[in-house]
């Protein structure tokens, strides 16, 4: 019998935004960022040592070698994991994610933090979050390992709120639980305009944020923004959040539309559906604010509103939606295959 772990990692949605990097290799970004932990919008990975020549990786049960233009990273974060710790068993991958992949909802931030966990564990032969940290591998340490994978895969280690710092140098970064999930039971509901993966990879986007004119002027309001955020979510006061957020949003897909090449995720769909919210919750049919990552799709972030889902489901019937939650973060567990 061969020993398996099995580690899930939910996706994260950036309330203050991670785009744009100081530096890639190190991937430490530009500004600190605030993410939200969900919940099942979520990636599962197993992993085990096994007797081959090189890792093997399977996604949603298709095998996929190295080269492979999606998932090459997934080969390059356990080369760097195993070369950095002298590993040198092969690993057999499988992960599988409850979400579409590549669109705009995380899905390297819950892979890459799926994945670390569960290699980290496989080499390691630690069943819990507590045998790695005996063995030198705290939850922040796992979070920084992960960010080297997908940065903002470094936020969906721990549950609830996160916040990750930029620091002074690329080695002072920290990435901290803020409120566990229970502090504020906020819900995310995500409308789901396209399942297909993004034109650009935010990966390649992210570098080209430097050359956009608003760039700069973001970094420089991020401090700020930061700080009203945190107020808001101390005080649980979704009326005080809900405009940082959409203008936040706003604001990064500004960047996005003006650097070089210009990069548009926005669908024509998606603006009209954004009119029509705005316009009901000026009508107050409900409070509930959105918020968008570097993909088409919205999240629609509000205090478990029935009024919103009856709205939604009487205006847009034929919209797929997604309805998650906070989380409290990941989980690892060993068993036998």
């Amino acid at each position: 019998m061969t020993e398996i772990y099995r580690a899930s990692a939910s996706s994260n949605i950036a309330f203050l935004k991670y785009w744009g990097k100081k530096d890639p290799v190190l991937q430490w970004p530009a500004n600190d960022s605030l993410s939200m932990t969900l919940n099942q919008l979520a990636s599962r990975t197993t992993a085990f040592v096994h007797d081959a020549d090189d890792h093997s990786f399977q996604f949603q049960g298709e095998a996929l070698d190295r080269h492979h233009p999606s998932f090459s990273k997934v080969y390059k974060h356990l080369d760097y994991l195993a070369k950095t710790f002298h590993f040198d068993q092969k690993l057999s991958i499988a992960s599988s994610n409850s979400f579409p992949t590549g669109a705009g909802i995380a899905s390297s931030a819950s892979g890459l933090a799926a994945l670390t966990i569960a290699a980290m564990a496989s080499w390691t032969s630690s069943a819990s979050f507590e045998d790695l940290e005996e063995k030198g591998f705290s939850r922040e340490q796992l979070a920084h390992l992960s960010r080297l994978g997908s940065g903002s895969a470094g936020r969906s280690l721990f549950g609830g709120y996160v916040q990750w710092q930029a620091g002074s140098h690329a080695d002072k970064q920290k990435i901290l639980p803020v409120y566990a999930a229970d502090h504020w039971k906020l819900c995310d509901t995500v409308a789901l305009f396209s399942h297909s993966e993004k034109s650009r990879s935010s990966t390649v986007a992210h570098g080209d944020a430097w050359t956009s004119i608003l760039f700069r002027p973001r970094i420089a309001g991020a401090p700020e923004r930061m700080s009203a955020m945190l107020k808001a979510l101390e005080a649980r006061d979704l009326s005080a959040l809900g405009p940082l957020l959409e203008t936040e949003a706003l604001e990064m897909h500004a960047v996005m539309m003006t650097t070089r090449p210009p990069q548009f995720y926005i669908t024509e769909d998606a603006v009209e559906f954004l009119a029509a919210f705005r316009r009901a919750r000026q009508e107050g049919r409900f409070e509930a604010y959105f918020t968008i990552d570097a993909g088409p799709n919205i999240h629609i972030i509000h205090e478990s509103s029935a009024e919103l889902v009856s709205w939604l489901q009487e205006n847009f019937p034929t919209l797929q939606l997604l309805h998650d939650r906070v989380g409290d973060g990941p989980s690892l567990e060993r068993g036998l295959n």
